[in-house]
């Protein structure tokens, strides 16, 4: 624990002491503290603002069988700039489902809240009455096609028997009946022009998610959001089918093109819950592996907006150089996803690692990049399409607590690699704060716009082939027989039943947060993941929407809006959990 961590450390447990009681936790950089009021909650949520700490996860769970009997909902915050995590454990009433909602204190606790509604049945307190009336308030994880108070959550219905309440359900309601399928509609009160929606279903290999859009004339006056649509039961398939070791094979399915850091997280948090110390060579090639995944991930958005503004050619090219890294990963670890790589303890690859493969292949492949990258960014077309579209500013972006690109390309410095840094990331500061090959100005690089995000994610690149070359190159100095211990069998401790823990990477979109709670012995009690395009969806709509910004108005036209979605480059399967 560096000394800006240590210090931060002794001021939240002095004033923590005064909110609850201060629990004990597995993770140096965790500080619990359990509160049970309303009040004491709100209270220390707008201290914890004021003091630069962020919410990261919200996680509800069922602990009705446990010491407490009750549910309770845990709020992860994290320190701006120190390496620590602050988790208010809040209890709810006995025999209550209603909760005190932090949601206009912090906004970006409402997409959560919105998922514990469907997921867990619990309520906040604006929602009492319709509770109380048997009429849950949906959000967007369950649609109406599911029974309304299915909460999967819970665990007083087995997996089998969830299933059977859904099949039931759907023969009662007709499946010829789609009433329950339609769209929401416009919002009320706002139709000024058109109002359509865009999906579900979309071209291509799209997921399904439905954006309505209401506009007057080519301008978009809302934008509406509807996710859900992939719900798989995900969490729920963690506690009821997998263990606290093999849930790694799990976590690499929750979203397909970041398999690696969706594991890596889920690994990290169990590594805590089992006191694993993962050997020196997987410290080093963890990160090679995760800095790959987000290479192949910006240079396919990258050709995905070059195709947006009819570029068809750079698009082209840019599909051919990610080819390449894609081939990269399946030589280097038997998977073009760098799936069943990681494992709790370390890592697992098919062949032994030749350092000369990696740098050399990347030492050509990054020439061709950069040499597209500029063509595309100084292209007069291209800028045209790009520059003050699709604003989100700083300030918007720090009100909806978003995370990862989105955030850096609005000036928010957030960066789990800096500000949680595991393993080798401890040593690799100064290559990731290094600016590198500059392409395009500072303030470019900040305006949070789409040519911001693109600026970000060239730069991105850069940064990860710098990584990877020192990363491999540190790999290469252990001695023979170190290079070759790649993983260290976990072991699971009793004391740590019903402890939880947190682990995190840092993904293309952000960084993948992963609550797990152990069970008796090897069982999962609870797994809540989070994806960072959950807090970046309610950016995205705010992004598209008409508003004032220094005495300037800001609005986005229905043709960019392709273009705008492609920017945030979201995941609809890491949402729809």
């Amino acid at each position: 624990m560096n000394a800006g961590t240590e210090a931060a450390s002794a001021e939240i447990y002095a004033m923590l002491s005064d909110f609850g009681a201060l629990l004990n936790t597995p993770g140096e950089q965790l500080v619990q503290v359990q509160v049970r009021s309303d009040d004491r909650l709100r209270e220390l949520t707008e201290r914890l603002s004021r003091e630069s700490y962020y919410l990261v996860t919200v996680v509800a769970n069922d602990e009705r069988e446990l010491e407490d009997r009750r549910y309770k909902i845990y709020y992860v915050f994290s320190h701006l700039s120190a390496d620590l995590f602050v988790i208010i454990e809040y209890l709810l009433d006995h025999g209550s489902v209603h909760y005190c909602s932090i949601s206009d204190l912090v906004p970006a606790a409402e997409p959560f809240e919105r998922e514990i509604r469907d997921l867990v049945g619990l309520c906040p307190a604006t929602n009492q009455q319709v509770a109380a009336a048997g009429k849950v308030t949906r959000g967007s994880w369950l649609h109406d096609a599911y029974p309304p108070d299915l909460f999967p959550l819970r665990r007083t219905d087995t997996a089998a028997e969830l299933r059977a309440r859904v099949v039931a359900d759907a023969k009662a309601r007709r499946l010829d009946d789609l009433s329950a399928y339609r769209p929401a509609g416009p919002p009320d009160g706002i139709f000024a022009g058109t109002s359509f929606p865009v999906g579900p279903i979309h071209a291509g290999i799209i997921e399904s998610g439905q954006f309505w859009i209401t506009a007057t004339g080519e301008t978009i006056e809302d934008l509406q959001i509807r996710l859900g649509y992939n719900h798989r039961g995900i969490e729920r398939m963690f506690q009821s089918y997998l263990n606290l070791i093999d849930g790694w094979r799990l976590a690499e399915q929750v979203s397909g093109d970041t398999s690696f850091a969706h594991s890596l997280a889920y690994c990290r948090a169990a590594e805590v819950l089992t006191d694993t110390e993962v050997p020196a060579a997987a410290r080093f090639l963890r990160p090679v592996f995760l800095e790959l995944e987000r290479i192949h991930n910006h240079v396919a958005a990258l050709g995905g907006l070059a195709e947006d503004v009819g570029m068809e050619q750079f698009a082209a090219e840019f599909a051919v150089l990610r080819e390449g890294v894609l081939r990269l990963n399946k030589r280097l670890a038997g998977h073009r996803y760098l799936r069943s790589v990681n494992r709790v303890g370390g890592i697992g690859v098919a062949e032994p690692i030749e350092a000369a493969c990696v740098t050399g292949e990347l030492g050509r492949w990054i020439g061709s990049f950069e040499g597209l990258a500029r063509a595309l960014i100084v292209r007069s077309g291209f800028r045209d399409r790009t520059i003050r579209v699709g604003v989100l500013t700083r300030r918007e972006g720090l009100k909806l607590g978003v995370t990862g690109l989105v955030a850096r390309a609005s000036g928010i410095p957030r960066d789990s690699r800096l500000g949680h840094p595991v393993g080798a990331y401890r040593d690799a500061e100064e290559i990731l704060l290094a600016p590198g090959v500059v392409i395009g100005d500072d303030r470019e690089a900040g305006a949070g716009d789409v040519f911001a995000r693109t600026l970000v994610r060239v730069r991105e690149v850069f940064v990860s082939h710098r990584l990877i070359g020192w990363l491999i190159g540190q790999w290469s100095e252990l001695a023979p027989a170190d290079r070759l211990k790649l993983a260290t069998e976990p072991r699971i401790l009793p004391k740590n039943n019903y402890t939880s823990a947190i682990g995190h990477a840092e993904g293309c979109r952000g960084d993948v947060v992963y609550w797990l709670m152990q069970d008796k012995m090897n069982g999962i009690y609870r797994c809540k993941v989070r994806d960072p395009s959950m807090l970046n969806w309610p950016a995205l709509r705010v992004c598209a929407s008409p508003r004032t910004r220094d005495g300037n108005r800001l609005e986005t036209l229905v043709a960019d809006f392709p273009l705008l979605n492609k920017s945030f480059s979201l995941s609809y399967a890491g949402n729809d959990l």
